[in-house]
């Protein structure tokens, strides 16, 4: 029983009384509350969130207007550029502003333009556009005040080299190393009194040129004057340097200073065939019968440009039976030069005429006694016909000794970059201006 009384004793010390409990509870809330007032009253204020302006949505400007293109053939600037809708006083004054840069008059076919207009339409640039060096430029000042330039271009000016072998022919053997005609045309016109590239060129013949070629940028521009040409055949090599001595002017001359003009020329137009060669006896296309023929015929389409082989005078121009219309030429040392079949004559050529070495002088035609368009020519000396294909023409004037020196070390100087073992074909040699192209074209 005393046991008990203890244990019952042990038990309410443990637990307190139900009475006391609440002192606990409000202790520790008072606690709490005192807590939670020194956090609001020691806590740093939160800063104030910025007040943001109302914002509007921001739109890109009216895009420009833009036009562009190229002439046709017949079309004139107004035209082009009618068919943009343009209006008419736009039109009217890009053609009174161009007019003093640019023959309107001579436009050609793929000349090229473009424009820019504001969104209200008011024009603000104009470029016309003539070749890849040729480009003229039209401003517009918001002022309205219009301003008129040709565009500075900036031309790099390279030597190059280009050497080939005749497979068919000139034209064929170049056009494969892609360079253009032109290149063979002034090869040709060089070695004219040295070749006939009518005939004489054979597979096998090989050929070297160093030329001058112009660039904007990576754009091919034009060729320049060809520096050095030669021309190989199976027996014989034929040479031509270009030199202009100072204060003289410049022509084509062997290694030797020989001159690579002569007299006359090999041919009195460019490249066509000979349809007829030289013959005392010749079965006659019309006439029948064996007759001789006593000059070349050199098929050629009709209205091919006819030249004088050398400078003289003209004797005759006018219609000469069979012949049809006929130019005839005397030159020095009893030489006179015949035309025939012509369709016309050049403008001024006309008896009494002084004419000078490939001067034109008309055009191949089909008048007279002709089956087809040709041109006959023939070559007397003191009225006696020889075989114009037979190299009896002489040379022009030589070097003069005192040039000789100046010629060696130019002569040096294109053949030690043809013969360089160097891989590259192109040299740069200057950068030129608008103005230096001007004064070079």
């Amino acid at each position: 029983m005393g046991q008990q009384l203890e244990t019952g004793r042990r038990k309410s010390n443990i637990f307190p009384k139900a009475k006391s409990i609440p002192k606990y509870y409000f202790l520790l809330a008072g606690l709490g509350v005192f807590i939670l007032s020194a956090t609001f009253l020691f806590w740093p204020p939160s800063p104030p969130r910025p007040q943001l302006a109302p914002t509007k949505e921001i739109l890109p400007p009216p895009p420009e207007k833009t036009f562009s293109g190229k002439i046709a053939r017949g079309q004139t600037i107004t035209s082009a550029l009618r068919s943009h809708n343009l209006p008419p006083e736009i039109i009217l004054s890009i053609s009174q502003h161009l007019k003093p840069l640019v023959n309107l008059r001579k436009l050609k076919p793929g000349d090229s333009y473009e424009g820019r207009l504001t969104p209200e339409g008011r024009l603000v640039s104009f470029n016309f556009r003539t070749s890849p060096i040729d480009i003229y430029q039209l401003t517009v000042k918001p002022s309205g005040e219009w301003q008129a330039q040709k565009k500075e271009v900036p031309v790099d000016k390279y030597w190059v080299r280009i050497s080939g072998e005749i497979q068919t022919n000139l034209f064929a053997a170049v056009e494969e190393l892609k360079e253009q005609d032109q290149i063979v045309l002034d090869f040709a016109d060089i070695l004219a009194a040295e070749i006939d590239f009518h005939s004489d060129p054979q597979p096998g013949d090989r050929f070297q040129i160093i030329a001058e070629k112009y660039y904007t940028g990576e754009t091919f521009v034009k060729y320049g004057r060809i520096l050095y040409a030669a021309y190989q055949t199976e027996s014989k090599t034929y040479q031509a340097i270009y030199f202009q001595g100072s204060g003289r002017s410049g022509g084509y001359y062997t290694s030797a200073g020989e001159s690579v003009r002569k007299v006359f020329l090999r041919s009195p137009l460019q490249f066509t065939r000979i349809s007829s060669a030289y013959s005392k006896k010749r079965r006659h296309p019309i006439l029948g019968g064996v007759r001789p023929h006593y000059g070349i015929d050199y098929a050629a389409p009709e209205g091919s440009p006819v030249w004088a082989i050398g400078d003289g005078n003209v004797s005759f121009c006018g219609w000469n039976g069979g012949y049809g219309k006929q130019v005839v030429i005397n030159h020095a040392q009893g030489y006179k030069s015949m035309y025939g079949h012509l369709s016309r004559f050049a403008p001024g050529i006309k008896k009494g005429k002084t004419v000078r070495q490939k001067q034109l002088i008309g055009y191949v035609g089909s008048t007279g006694l002709a089956t087809g368009p040709h041109l006959d020519f023939r070559l007397l000396k003191h009225n006696s016909f020889r075989n114009p294909l037979k190299g009896i023409s002489p040379r022009a004037a030589p070097l003069h000794p005192d040039q000789l020196a100046e010629f060696a070390r130019v002569k040096e100087s294109l053949l030690g970059w043809l013969n360089d073992s160097s891989p590259f074909q192109y040299w740069k040699v200057a950068s030129l201006t608008s103005r230096d192209w001007d004064k070079i074209k």
